[in-house]
């Protein structure tokens, strides 16, 4: 047994606890077993009062004593246990026998052995100094001595306490030996407990001894008892712990070793007392060379100015310090100069009991490299590797300033390409992108080395013109880069063709600030778009008037696509042969609330340049596929597409869609598109031309000899309908070349299966011309002009209700 103090004290409480429950169990226990003797010794005197009582009870109502004495004399001589006997008569007599004799006595009023009378059948009472007890204590039992029914007196004996009092020892003896015998157990088990305890305790001092020793894997066993599994537990987790912590104590210092930044750390004298491995690279000296050096000195080996020196140790002093940092700069005797960023961060008093703080030394030379080229890539446009906006206004604003101090003047192009968005929603921004590179290239190579071109972004370009004043240089200029356009440009195997529209403004006669000179060059080339493009145009004020009206219309054009403001008109095709209304062109109108009826010549060019055109379509298409539904006649009905909206990508999946939602056969709409639509010079739109037809939709040419085709083209379309010109059918039939050029038209289409519209006809002479030549189906005044979809309806079911009279009088006629 280990007899170690713990368990030393441990087994004397054991058994004093044990002892202290014994004694206390015990006295609690000895009144009950008291009791349970003392019944017993009553239960003894009652089979004894009963077997004399009834061997006396004859003699005692007859009063023959000398059987009673006879009697009783036998039964105390075999009965040593019972010390006396005593009849008591309720008449006074007593009679007293004893293993020494006998009397009689009359009694007295001091009644000894006669108990009072109780509810009990007997009473029993111990007694001290009783005569003939060996140990001169006894029991006296009494009971009533009914003889016959008749009440006689009471019946008394006394009992020796003899086995009472052996009982009573035997008692103690056991509970002695009972206490003895638990304490000697619970200690031999207490042993057993102590020595496998002590055992899982030695294992805990030897794992706490090999974790203080530094070895972080030692483990305590867990099979233990109780508090010692959990103890064992709890160590281990620590253990664990500390493992963890070491192991990332230890990467921290392998990193702080590896890492390229140079570190330093002070103590709170701000002396030295660690440099990691950078430092000493960097600087070319051993470590023992820095430990204990002062900040001051170290800051001097840095070659770090007395300004900034006194800076840093005024952040360090300062109570507030938490964190500082700065840039140095440092030069090797080799001429190497290095850009360091220097921080500086002072330990928690949490962290290092003694407080000091450290230093971090990072090299950033190439990134100060890199911000000076970033910086000069900062005014280089990325895509055309022209100027960017940025040096664009900082040109501006050092020509404003110069042309102002010298009282000079210089010239500024705005220029934007033609029609780009048809390019980049077409064929990808990747060749769009193309495109501008080589669109910026032409126009750098159309003007002087010191002339600046810069691009702005998307599709706009600038130029700062010095030295050219008047119109006419101006404009050479203009035409020079114009010129350049007209060369195709060949990106992918496309072969695209491009212009321009140039704004021009002049300091100081069209504004003398940069941002005045902008606004109005952008407002000039919105002149020279409007124009008709692929041109240029000198800043005037008219021209503001023009570009609010243009920004009025826009916006009210957009507010109007949700809005009642818009509204289709409908003119009728008629078939000359029979006078019949087949089909009618649905016309886009305008009223516009304040500036009334808006012809779709003056806002339908606005809508393409602002975007607004495939909204505009969407809502023109919607609108005629209700109509028709609504219609309770079959008529196949025109609609205008722009070029612009063509080339939307979802244009298709658009009207495909419609016609789902509407439940519309595409032969009931016939898509028209003007010629230069139909026949573009990089023929990207004949695919989705097939693709229309093959959807079962009618293609029409409208306008058709206005545009730069030939008639060879037609061949190759897969349209359904060629719709004359109005300004070819206003020279019908007197203008030679006119008959001509018409009369060619129709016999192509003829010959190609192409039905032939004449439109915009007024007179009948022209009527009588086209239907001579073989165009049968005419739009015009002359027939209707365009009426809302209400007139139209009358009128087609007026005139099928007279075709049908026609019809049937002649029928009528010939009956009668």
């Amino acid at each position: 047994m280990n007899k170690s103090s713990i368990f030393r004290h441990l087994f004397t409480r054991v058994a004093l606890i044990l002892l202290g429950i014994n004694v206390i169990f015990s006295l609690v226990l000895l009144p009950i077993y008291q009791d349970k003797l003392i019944k017993m010794i009553a239960s003894q005197g009652d089979t004894f009062a009963n077997s004399t009582i009834a061997a006396c009870g004859e003699a005692l109502y007859t009063e023959d004593y000398s059987f009673i004495i006879s009697y009783i004399s036998k039964v105390l001589k075999n009965t040593p246990e019972v010390i006396f006997v005593t009849f008591s008569s309720h008449n006074g007599h007593v009679i007293n026998l004893t293993s020494d004799g006998w009397n009689l006595d009359k009694a007295k009023s001091n009644q000894e052995f006669i108990p009072k009378r109780t509810d009990n059948s007997y009473t029993i009472e111990h007694k001290n100094n009783i005569d003939g007890s060996t140990t001169g204590n006894a029991f006296i039992f009494s009971k009533p001595l009914i003889i016959s029914g008749f009440d006689w007196g009471y019946f008394t004996i006394g009992l020796s306490d003899s086995e009472y009092e052996s009982l009573l020892s035997s008692y103690f003896r056991n509970v002695i030996l009972f206490s003895i015998l638990l304490v000697i157990i619970s200690l031999l088990l207490l042993h057993g407990s102590s020595l496998s305890l002590g055992h899982q305790l030695a294992k805990l001092r030897e794992t706490a001894s090999n974790l203080a020793k530094g070895d972080l894997t030692a483990r305590a066993p867990t099979n233990a008892i109780g508090e010692i599994s959990i103890l064992a537990k709890t160590l281990n987790s620590m253990a664990v712990s500390l493992d963890e912590n070491t192991r990332d104590l230890r990467r921290l210092a392998r990193l702080v070793e590896d890492t390229n930044d140079s570190i330093v750390i002070f103590d709170n004298n701000h002396k030295i007392i660690y440099t990691n491995s950078a430092l000493v690279n960097f600087i070319g000296m051993h470590q023992g060379h820095f430990l204990g050096m002062s900040l001051a000195s170290f800051l001097s080996h840095l070659k770090v100015g007395r300004s900034k020196q006194l800076t840093i140790n005024k952040e360090i002093t300062n109570e507030n310090f938490h964190d500082w940092s700065t840039d140095i700069t440092y030069s090797t005797s080799r001429s190497n100069t290095f850009h360091l960023t220097m921080r500086i961060e002072k330990f928690d008093i949490h962290e290092v009991e003694t407080g000091g703080f450290f230093i971090v030394l990072t090299d950033i030379t190439r990134r100060k490299q890199l911000e000076h080229e970033l910086e000069t890539l900062a005014y280089v446009d990325k895509l055309t590797r022209l100027p960017n906006r940025r040096y664009f206004m900082d040109r501006m604003n050092e020509a404003v300033e110069e042309a102002e101090a010298f009282n000079s003047s210089f010239t500024l192009f705005f220029l934007d390409i033609d029609n780009f968005k048809i390019i980049n929603d077409s064929l990808g921004h990747e060749v769009g992108d193309k495109v501008l590179t080589e669109i910026g290239w032409r126009i750098q190579e159309a003007l002087r080395s010191d002339d600046t071109v810069c691009r702005l972004g998307g599709d706009e370009f600038t130029a700062i013109i010095r030295g050219v004043n008047d119109f006419e240089a101006v404009g050479r200029v203009c035409e020079s880069i114009l010129k350049k356009f007209e060369l195709p440009v060949y990106i992918n195997d496309h072969e695209l063709r491009t212009s321009a529209s140039i704004g021009i403004v002049a300091y100081p006669n069209d504004g003398i600030t940069t941002k005045e000179l902008i606004k109005n060059a952008d407002t000039a080339m919105y002149a020279a778009k409007k124009g008709g493009k692929n041109g240029y145009r000198f800043f005037s004020e008219d021209m503001h008037h023009d570009m609010r009206e243009y920004l009025d219309i826009e916006s009210s054009l957009r507010k109007s696509i949700n809005s009642t403001g818009l509204h289709l008109a409908y003119q009728p095709f008629v078939d000359i042969e029979n006078n019949v209304i087949e089909h009618c062109e649905a016309l886009l109108r305008w009223n516009h609330p304040k500036r009334g009826i808006i012809p779709p010549g003056k806002f339908i060019p606005i809508a393409e340049q602002s975007g607004l055109i495939g909204s505009v379509g969407e809502w023109v298409f919607d609108e005629v596929c209700m109509q028709i539904k609504q219609w309770d006649f079959d008529i196949n009905v025109s609609i205008n597409v722009s070029g612009t909206e063509l080339l939307e990508r979802n244009f298709i999946d658009r009207l495909h869609n419609k016609l789902i939602e509407y439940d519309i056969a595409p032969y009931r709409i016939q898509l028209e598109f003007t010629e230069h639509v139909l026949v573009s010079e990089e023929g990207n739109n004949l695919p989705l031309l097939n693709q229309l037809k093959r959807m079962g939709f009618q293609l029409a040419v409208d306008d058709f000899g206005t545009g730069f085709s030939s008639l060879s083209y037609i061949s190759e379309l897969p349209i359904d309908v060629i719709k004359i010109d109005k300004s070819f059918i206003n020279r019908l039939p007197e203008d030679k070349r006119t008959v001509a050029v018409v009369n060619s038209i129709i016999s192509l289409a003829n010959s190609l299966d192409i039905s032939t519209i004449g439109e915009g006809v007024e007179q009948k002479k022209q009527v009588d011309w086209l239907k001579a030549h073989g165009c049968n189906i005419i739009q015009g005044y002359f027939y209707h002009k365009p009426m809302d979809a209400h007139s139209l309806a009358c009128l087609i079911n007026n005139e099928r209700t007279h075709t049908i009279v026609q019809t049937l009088r002649p029928n009528q006629d010939a009956s009668t």
